[in-house]
């Protein structure tokens, strides 16, 4: 409860009075003694005045913060009024019932889907003031504040790297596609983006923070530049998803070859290696690869709903060889939901993600490598050309090699990564139906992706 610094103003207004009264004259005393009332109630005034304007910063304090909660909740469930009136209950009462002992209070909450933004009412009344509570009634004090999603409402593709050319790089005659939701390059380089040959990027909007490179046949439509940086989308996620990992080992260098099987969650410690056209299933949940690479290739198949796989460790990697098939959706709930893959960051070092199956049409969820580099289709020396397979027959035309079939299939897929290379062959598929799909999307990206900001 708040309690005004009433004793120094009083202590002074009484050391007056004594002052005065002790004067011999009898009519000074008197006057004093009229005046005394006044002077108490003057001072009395300043006070409330004083304690009605904190309260009032601190119940606009309150409905700011209540307001951004709920704008971040009704978002997350589809624009809910519902749950927008919920969270801010719990906000409110959270913030202010150690505050007001003796208040009371009343908020509304009005939801704009349109505008994408939340408006909060917060009312308080009945608090005892030095003067007011006792003779008037208590003033009522109203506040609101409005908060909005602001920005790109659609990011799927984030090149994360502040320097340097082509941190996002597609070339040869790839092509990514992504109509409905937008490309982001981080880097300040004047050819941060760039997008060369015969290869295409097809987005809802691209952007850059420094410039791009290719011409306007490689863009449809041409990139924004001078954008401004954005920070990591999924970097408190990152911090609770890394607080919560086991690094006890469950699996030692675990193959499987040739075989079909299904495999339990758990930390696969020095790899975990799937080849010899195996076929495993993954049961739902989480899969730590420790300091070992995962390996799908020699015509080998894996498939599950409900998993991520966790990278931690210089030597966690991934690679989905050309002739590997992979289908696998993200979990639906808990704290890895919505999230596919996640590489936690080892310090400088800027590990090598691989994806070049020409059979991965479904991926859906996040593949969140915020220190590491993704690269999708079969150019492994990075010149723009096909690089031939040793595990392809010999009898394999070269230019069918390296072609690469990502996420097609995908109901919605959303890379984020240090660097991001689209090489020759490649076709990548980043669909944006958002509502088709049961697995959650990230806050930060997709529908979610823009900042939440106060606009009143």
């Amino acid at each position: 409860m708040f309690r005004p610094p009433f004793k120094h103003l009083l202590l002074f207004v009484i050391r007056l009075t004594g002052e005065l009264t002790r004067n011999s004259s009898g009519n000074f005393a008197l006057g004093v003694a009229v005046l005394a009332p006044l002077l108490l109630g003057t001072a009395g005034g300043g006070l409330d005045f004083l304690i009605y304007e904190h309260h009032k910063s601190e119940l606009q304090d309150a409905a700011d913060a209540t307001a951004l909660a709920a704008v971040r909740e009704a978002s997350m469930k589809g624009w809910s009024a519902s749950s927008a009136q919920e969270i801010a209950g719990a906000v409110i009462r959270s913030n202010l019932s150690n505050r007001f002992s003796s208040a009371t209070f009343e908020y509304t909450t009005s939801v704009n889907e349109e505008a994408r933004q939340v408006t909060v009412t917060l009312s308080q009344d009945h608090y005892r003031y030095f003067l007011m509570g006792y003779f008037t009634g208590s003033p009522q004090i109203t506040v609101s504040a409005t908060a909005r999603r602001t920005g790109q409402e659609t990011i799927c593709i984030i090149a994360q790297a502040p320097n340097g050319p082509e941190v996002l790089k597609i070339e040869g005659d790839a092509d990514v596609s992504a109509p409905g939701c937008s490309a982001y390059a981080g880097s300040i380089d004047p050819k941060g983006l760039s997008v060369k040959n015969t290869s295409s990027l097809t987005t809802k909007l691209s952007c850059s923070v420094g410039g791009y490179a290719g011409s306007s046949r490689n863009y449809s439509p041409l990139p924004i530049t001078d954008c401004p940086a954005i920070s990591d989308p999924l970097a408190s996620r990152a911090s609770e998803i890394d607080g919560s990992l086991s690094t006890q080992c469950d699996f030692n260098k675990f193959e499987v070859k040739n075989a079909a099987l299904t495999l339990s969650p758990g930390t696969y410690c020095q790899g975990l290696k799937i080849s010899g056209g195996a076929h495993v299933t993954f049961s739902p949940g989480v899969y730590v690869i420790r300091n070992g690479e995962l390996s799908v290739d020699g015509k080998s198949a894996i498939n599950g709903s409900g998993i991520a796989f966790v990278f931690i460790g210089e030597k966690a990697v991934l690679k989905f060889a050309n002739d590997s098939n992979v289908s696998l959706s993200a979990p639906e709930q808990g704290l890895m939901s919505g999230i596919l893959i996640y590489a936690r960051q080892v310090g400088n070092k800027h590990r090598d993600f691989n994806i070049q199956s020409r059979d991965a049409g479904r991926l859906i969820g996040t593949v969140y490598l915020p220190g590491d580099n993704l690269t999708v289709g079969g150019d492994k020396d990075g010149d723009g050309l096909c690089d031939s397979d040793n595990n392809q027959t010999l009898t394999t035309p070269v230019s069918e090699q390296c072609i690469s079939d990502v996420g097609t299939m995908s109901a919605w897929t959303a890379i984020i990564a240090y660097k991001m290379h689209v090489t020759a062959g490649a076709t990548l598929i980043i669909n944006s139906n958002y509502a088709s799909s049961r697995v959650p999307v990230p806050d930060g990206i997709g529908p979610k992706s823009g900042r939440i900001v106060l606009s009143q």
